[in-house]
C-alpha cells in the first residue's frame, strides 16, 4: 500500500508519540537523546527513503522503550571501544524485542540494514582501526545470526580482516558468546556481557604482545651470534675471549632446557611457547565456561598456527583497552540515513512531527529593557492608534452621489445612503505574524564595535511589537522564532496570551541553521482564509540564506497564491540569490537599523490609510 507523503510523517509522529518521545525532521543529522528523535531531511515521495526513515525511528523508539539511558549516558564515553561494543549488542537486543511485538518491522529493519551492509563493505576495505573492525564484526554477526538481517557480506569482510589479528578459534568462541545478548533481560546485563568480551579481547592481545616480544628477543639474540663468528678462533681456544660474548652465549643456552636438548626439540622461529599456549587455552576456557567444550588437539594446532601467522606479521605490540577510540568514519544506522538525505534530490523539511513547547529565559531582563526603552513601542502604538481613529471614526463611503436619494434626505445632510455605490474600507481585521531568524549568524554584533548582537536587537523588536499590538481590536499577532529549542520553529506568542507571562520566551539565544521554509509553512497553516475584509501579513527578519532555498521559494509562491502578504527585513544581505527570494523587502546594513526599518514598513504596508 502506498502511503501519501503527507500522511507518513503523521504516522511516524503518532508512532513516536506512543513511546512518549518527540520526533523532528530537519537538518542533516540523525540522533536521539532518549527523549527526542531527529531525522534529517528526506524525499517524502521516495519509498526507499521513507522506509529508511521509519526504520531508524523504530530502532530509536526501541532504545527509548527497552534501553536504560542511565547506563548509556553515564557509564562511558560513547566513542570508546566498550561503548561501541555495548551499542552493537544492545542494538540487536532491542531490535529483537521490537520485532517480537511488531513482526512487520522485520521487513523495515531489513531494508535499512541492507543499505548499511553495502556501506560497511566499502568501509572495511580501507579500515585500519582495530576498535572499529571488532565492533563492526560483532554488530554484523548478531544481526546476521540472531536477527536474520542481510548483513552477511559485511560480516564476511569483517571476519576476514579480524582473522589477521586474532586466532579464528577465539573469534568463533567470542562470536557465539555475543549471540547471548539477545536473551539479556536489560541493558545492565548487556553491558556486563560487553565488558566480559572486551576483557577477553584485551587479554588475547596482551598474550600476542608477549609472544611477539619473546620472538623479537630471540631474533635479537640470534643476530648477536655473529659476534662469536667474527672472533679469532685461536684467541677463543686459548681462552683469550671477550667476556660479554661468552655471557651472551651462556645466557642463550640457558633458554633451552636439558630435556629439549636431549630430545632435539629446540624451539624454532615458528613455535609458540608452552606458557603462551597454556594461557591461550585458559582464555578459551573462560569464554566457554565450566560446561563448555574443551579445545581438541586439531583445534589447538590450528590456533597455534594462527598465532604464529599473526605474530610474524606484527610490526609492533597492539595497544587496546576499554577506552581505545574508534574511527570517526565508522558507518552506523545514523550515518546511513544521513548519507541518504545528502543524496536526496527532493528533500523537504517537516520540522516538528510531535508538538513541543518552547523554553523561557531565566530572567526578565529583556522585558525590563523594553519597558524602560519605550521609543519603538511608542512609534508602533501611534501608528496603530492613528489607523484605528481613521477606521472607526464618523466617515462616509463612496465617490458618486445618488441625486434622487440626496434630495430626499432631511436637510440635505450627507449620510451613507446618498451614494450610488458604497466603497468599503479595508477592515482592520488583520493577521500579523512576525518571523524572527535566530540562527547562529544572528550572534554577530549589530554594528561594528557594539557588544549588542543582532539577535538581541531582533528580540527587543519582537517584544516591542507584540506589546504594541497586544490590545488592538481585530488584530491577530503571532511571533515565531526559527530555529527553536527543540525543532525548526517555535511560536513564542499569540494574541490573547498575557505578555507579562510570555515575555521571557522572547529572549532566545542564537543557535543552529536557518529553517525559513518551515517557519513560513507553520505560519501559513495558522492563518484564516482571506476575504476582501481581511489581510494576512507575514514579516520576516533574517540575516542569511535559508537552509533549503528551493523549499523556501516554494512556500513564498504558495503564500502569494493564498493572498498572504510577505515582507522581509534583511540584515546585511550579501548574496544576490537571497535578494531574489522576497518580492518586497527592505535591505539594511546593520541590525541597529531594524527598529526604524520596521516602523517604516508597518507605516507603508500594514497601517496605511489607502
Amino acid at each position: 500500500m502506498k502511503v501519501n507523503k503527507g500522511a507518513l510523517p503523521l504516522i511516524m509522529g503518532n508512532y513516536a508519540s506512543n513511546f512518549g518521545i518527540n520526533l523532528y525532521m530537519y537538518g542533516s543529522s540523525a540522533y536521539t537523546d532518549g527523549k527526542n528523535i531527529t531525522i534529517p531531511r528526506l524525499n517524502l515521495d521516495d519509498a526507499d527513503e521513507m522506509d529508511m526513515a521509519f526504520g531508524y525511528v523504530a530502532h530509536e523508539c526501541g532504545h527509548v522503550r527497552y534501553s536504560d539511558f542511565n547506563v548509556i549516558h553515564s557509564a562511558y564515553d560513547r566513542s570508546t571501544a566498550l561503548a561501541l561494543l555495548f551499542n552493537a549488542l544492545e542494538d540487536s537486543r532491542i531490535e529483537a524485542l521490537q520485532m517480537k511485538n511488531w513482526p512487520g518491522l522485520q521487513k523495515t529493519f531489513n531494508h535499512i540494514i541492507s543499505k548499511l551492509d553495502s556501506t560497511l563493505c566499502s568501509y572495511l576495505k580501507r579500515c585500519r582501526n582495530k576498535v572499529s573492525l571488532i565492533t563492526t564484526f560483532f554488530d554484523c554477526s548478531n544481526r546476521f545470526h540472531c536477527l536474520h538481517q542481510p548483513s552477511g557480506n559485511s560480516l564476511k569482510a569483517a571476519k576476514m580482516k579480524l582473522k589477521k589479528i586474532l586466532p579464528e578459534a577465539l573469534i568463533t568462541a567470542l562470536e557465539e558468546k555475543a549471540w547471548s545478548s539477545v536473551n539479556c533481560r536489560n541493558s545492565e546485563e548487556v553491558f556486563s556481557l560487553s565488558r566480559d568480551i572486551m576483557s577477553v579481547l584485551i587479554k588475547s592481545f596482551e598474550l600476542l604482545n608477549k609472544e611477539y616480544e619473546r620472538k623479537s628477543e630471540e631474533k635479537k639474540f640470534a643476530g648477536s651470534d655473529d659476534l662469536a663468528d667474527d672472533m679469532d678462533a685461536d684467541k677463543f681456544l686459548r681462552g683469550d675471549r671477550q667476556e660479554d660474548s661468552l655471557d651472551l652465549m651462556i645466557s642463550g643456552l640457558r633458554r633451552i632446557s636439558v630435556n629439549e636438548l636431549v630430545a632435539g626439540s629446540v624451539p624454532n622461529d615458528e613455535d609458540i611457547s608452552a606458557a603462551g599456549m597454556n594461557e591461550y587455552e585458559k582464555i578459551i576456557s573462560s569464554i566457554n565456561g565450566e560446561n563448555g567444550r574443551q579445545m581438541s588437539g586439531k583445534t589447538r594446532l590450528k590456533a597455534q598456527k594462527d598465532m604464529v601467522k599473526i605474530i610474524s606479521k606484527m610490526k609492533e605490540p597492539v595497544t587496546i583497552n576499554e577506552y581505545s577510540r574508534a574511527d570517526s568514519r565508522q558507518p552506523s544506522l545514523a550515518s546511513v540515513i544521513e548519507d541518504c538525505s545528502a543524496g536526496s534530490k527532493s528533500a523537504v523539511d517537516i520540522g516538528s512531527l510531535v508538538s513541543r513547547n518552547s523554553e523561557p529565559a531565566k530572567t526578565l531582563s529583556l522585558y525590563k529593557k523594553v519597558l524602560s526603552d519605550n521609543s519603538l513601542r511608542s512609534n508602533i502604538s501611534q501608528l496603530v492608534k492613528g489607523y484605528e481613529d481613521w477606521h472607526f471614526g464618523a466617515t462616509s463611503s463612496g465617490k458618486t452621489l445618488d441625486i434622487r436619494r440626496y434630495q430626499y434626505t432631511l436637510g440635505g445632510k450627507l449620510s451613507d445612503n446618498v451614494f450610488k455605490k458604497k466603497m468599503p474600507k479595508k477592515a482592520l481585521n488583520t493577521s500579523v505574524h512576525l518571523l524572527v531568524d535566530i540562527s547562529g549568524s544572528m550572534n554577530r554584533p549589530c554594528q561594528e564595535g557594539s557588544s549588542t548582537t543582532r539577535s538581541q536587537v531582533a528580540n527587543h523588536l519582537a517584544l516591542s511589537m507584540a506589546m504594541s499590538l497586544e490590545s488592538v481590536r481585530n488584530v491577530d499577532n503571532r511571533v515565531i522564532y526559527f530555529p527553536g529549542n527543540y525543532c525548526e520553529y517555535e511560536e513564542v506568542y499569540r494574541s490573547g496570551q498575557p505578555l507579562v507571562e510570555r515575555a521571557t520566551y522572547f529572549d532566545l539565544a542564537p543557535r543552529g541553521c536557518t529553517p525559513l521554509a518551515q517557519a513560513l509553512m507553520y505560519s501559513m497553516s495558522q492563518m484564516p482564509s482571506v476575504d476582501k475584509y481581511h489581510r494576512n501579513i507575514i514579516i520576516v527578519i533574517t540575516d542569511g540564506e535559508p537552509d533549503n532555498f528551493s523549499f523556501a521559494r516554494q512556500m513564498l509562491e504558495k503564500a502569494k497564491e493564498q493572498s498572504i502578504e510577505v515582507y522581509a527585513l534583511r540584515v546585511s544581505p550579501q548574496r544576490e540569490k537571497l535578494r531574489d527570494l522576497f518580492e518586497e523587502s527592505v535591505d539594511i546594513q546593520e541590525a541597529s537599523e531594524l527598529p526604524t526599518a520596521l516602523t517604516t514598513l508597518l507605516a507603508d504596508k500594514v497601517f496605511n490609510y489607502n
